[in-house]
Formats: C-alpha cells, structure tokens, sequence
C-alpha cells in the first residue's frame, strides 16, 4: 500500500472514530462533543450530521450534514386559536407558585363581601408567536370533580394541580393556566424555562 494511501485511510479512520465518540456522547452525556453549537441553542453542526434538540426534555434528533430539520410544536393545536376572552375580575387575583414540568400550586384570591366560588376545571394554553393555543390533552375523555371550593379566612382557595395525567409533561414555553369565576375566566402566565 502507498503512502499516500496509508495517510487517506488513516484520515478516515480518525473521522469514524471521532463520529462514534461523538455519537457515544450525544446519548451518554447529552450534547456533542465535537460539535460547534449554532446560532440558536437547539441545534449543533457535527462532522458529519447536525444534531437538533426540540426542548430540554426530547431526545436529540441526528440528521446528516444537509438535511433540513426543523421541530415540530407538537404539544399545541394549531388550529385551535384561544377564542376565551379573559375578564378582569373585582377584587379576584390568581397567582401560580412551585412550577414544575408536571404541576404547580395556583392560589386565588377573592377579597369581594360576597365571594365567588371555585371547580376543579382549568385548562392550558401555550403562546406562539403572541398567540395562544390551546395544549393537546394526551387522553380522549377527561372531566373534572365538579365540587364548588369557597376561600378561607385569608380569602385564599389553594388548588396542587398535577396536569401530567391530563397534558403530560410541558416542554419549555410560555404558558397561561385559566380557572372559571361565575362564567367568566382568569388566568395567570407561566414559563417552563431551560434549567441546567
């Protein structure tokens, strides 16, 4: 074999090599290791692929240098714009605390003589693009407890919600949960944001 042969073959085989330690670190340590990271954080250019992360929690998807990849919104309903019109109502306020991927604690407060009272039901929208869109429930047939919940003597009703059972885990956006008052609906804005 000529030198010159030794020399190309031994060029490809560094760059298979560095290929499989970079795959091996894409699914070990989650991200490449020889990989340039692009102008926006989801996406690295490899060797010999791209390697493009939807949100925090997907698994990477690989794709050969070239090809066009762009990820799906996959957890709204396009076509289901929010045509719920959000009241501000006297002297009610909600506010949204220990936000997790899966849940988070919502606390209202109702300082009016006469208070309202409060279900169980609540629902998610995401906002794309400064719209909102209503999230895609994972199950077909769902309902909710239809209990009437009065606020304490801090004037306080407190709901734990776990929405994993009804829209599984949010991947990274902005969110708005909503809550109906006599017919009327409040909500309050929350992020899942990018942890390290």
């Amino acid at each position: 074999m000529s030198k010159k042969k030794k020399v190309i073959l031994g060029i490809i085989c560094i760059i298979v090599i560095l290929f499989v330690i970079d795959l091996i670190c894409i699914y070990t340590i989650g991200r490449p290791l020889l990989a340039i990271k692009k102008g926006n954080e989801k996406m690295y250019a490899g060797i010999l692929y791209d390697v493009y992360y939807c949100d925090e929690f997907s698994t990477p998807k690989i794709k050969l240098k070239g090809t066009k990849f762009c990820c799906p919104n996959g957890n709204i309903n396009k076509n289901k714009e929010s045509t719920i019109e959000i009241a501000q109502i006297k002297n009610v306020s909600m506010d949204i605390y220990d936000i997790s991927l899966t849940g988070a604690t919502l606390i209202i407060t109702d300082t009016n003589k006469n208070p309202y009272t409060y279900g169980e039901w609540y629902k998610i929208e995401k906002e794309d693009s400064g719209k909102w869109y209503d999230v895609k429930p994972i199950i077909n047939d769902y309902g909710f407890n239809d209990i009437a919940y009065l606020v304490n003597d801090n004037n306080e009703v407190k709901f734990i919600i776990n929405w994993e059972w009804l829209y599984g885990k949010l991947p990274i956006g902005n969110y708005r949960i909503l809550k109906q008052v006599n017919n009327q609906y409040i909500a309050v804005e929350f992020s899942i944001a990018k942890t390290s």
